[in-house]
């Protein structure tokens, strides 16, 4: 862990001060992107599935069976494994399986919805992780007195950017999919870069 400088911790927890000392400046510029794309993709599949000719309950109903089974592996990722780094593994999860799923749209033939359904789960519980580790990561990333000020900062963030999600739902295949596959890889490749501060 990184310390903090005596100067950098007369902090009174300002946005401002966010922006002026570098370390906070760059964990909380990386920190807006992936929460940004957690929250975005979070919507975007329930509306896209809505959107699509295709059995929209038993798709809801493994999507439903993501975010119970996201959930609890986050439990076990958190105890076990390196925050940072399963961050940057579920959004490369989520990057793999929105390909997955407009490759197989692409190719299958057949009438059997389950392989696509599958693709769906996995997708869902790689948002539904990264979307918990990023409320988890924040601790690590500032100072105490800064803490409220940066989840402030990323769930305004991910408010304005899931504006967004019901309009990209509706465009024409295969850009939703494609929109979020490119958010979640470009996600994906920031979060080794989170430095940990440590503040005493």
């Amino acid at each position: 862990m990184q310390e903090v400088s005596a100067e950098e911790l007369k902090l009174k927890g300002n946005l401002s001060e966010l922006f002026s000392v570098g370390v906070l400046r760059k964990n909380l510029l990386i920190l807006l992107l992936v929460w940004s794309y957690t929250a975005f993709s979070w919507y975007l599949i329930p509306f896209y599935i809505g959107t699509i000719p295709s059995n929209m309950f038993l798709l809801m109903l493994f999507v439903a069976i993501a975010e119970i089974l996201g959930s609890l592996l986050c439990l076990c990722i958190v105890k076990k494994f390196n925050k940072k780094r399963a961050l940057q593994v579920c959004c490369a999860v989520s990057c793999v399986s929105s390909i997955g799923v407009m490759t197989f749209k692409y190719f299958y033939t057949g009438t059997n919805i389950l392989p696509v359904a599958l693709l769906y789960l996995l997708l869902e519980v790689g948002i539904v992780v990264a979307f918990d580790l990023v409320y988890l990561i924040v601790v690590d990333l500032f100072p105490t007195i800064l803490l409220s000020t940066a989840y402030g900062s990323g769930s305004l963030l991910g408010k304005l950017v899931v504006v967004a999600a019901p309009l990209i739902s509706r465009l024409d295949e295969p850009w939703p999919l494609c929109i979020l596959a490119v958010y979640a890889g470009i996600a994906a490749f920031f979060p080794v870069a989170f430095v940990n501060v440590k503040s005493s």
